[in-house]
């Protein structure tokens, strides 16, 4: 697929270590994903592609061209602590994406069955356990008092 990225605008951040930028977008087909931009830009500006995030693509309506905004850090450590995990993880590839999705399933404790499970219906001819309920004793009504409230005479 063949892109076409043109800086708009490039401003260097010194005190979050990156560079933030705006980018017009011109493609074929259809909108490209965020690592195909992400391979093409490190191609074009001769930036490592783990240090790009592209924080949105927004495509023009009708037109094979869209509007990017992309942060190029300086290191992977102000990378972590400065973006946002789920941006992170989106700009994955899908194999990684998988592999750190299977531990969180192992890690999960065995759960317990609800209590509704513990009671399964009993076959017939089983005998169940008679319960007694217990008669609560019945209190007579207090009447309230039938005096005219304080504003009327």
């Amino acid at each position: 697929m063949s892109m076409n990225i043109q800086v708009l605008s490039d401003e260097k951040k010194p005190l979050f270590k990156r560079r933030e930028m705006i980018a017009k977008l011109g493609y074929e087909d259809k909108t490209p994903s965020r690592l195909e931009i992400r391979k093409q830009l490190a191609k074009k500006l001769g930036a490592k592609e783990e240090l790009i995030i592209v924080k949105r693509i927004k495509p023009d309506y009708g037109t094979p061209a869209a509007e990017l905004e992309i942060n190029i850090y300086d290191d992977e450590k102000s990378l972590k602590e400065l973006e946002a995990e789920y941006m992170v993880e989106r700009h994955l590839p899908k194999e990684k994406k998988e592999k750190k999705e299977e531990p969180k399933e192992e890690e999960k404790p065995a759960e317990k069955p609800p209590a509704e499970a513990e009671k399964k219906p009993e076959a017939k001819g089983e005998k169940r356990p008679e319960v007694k309920e217990e008669k609560k004793e019945e209190k007579p009504e207090k009447k309230k008092d039938q005096t005219p409230p304080e504003g009327s005479k």
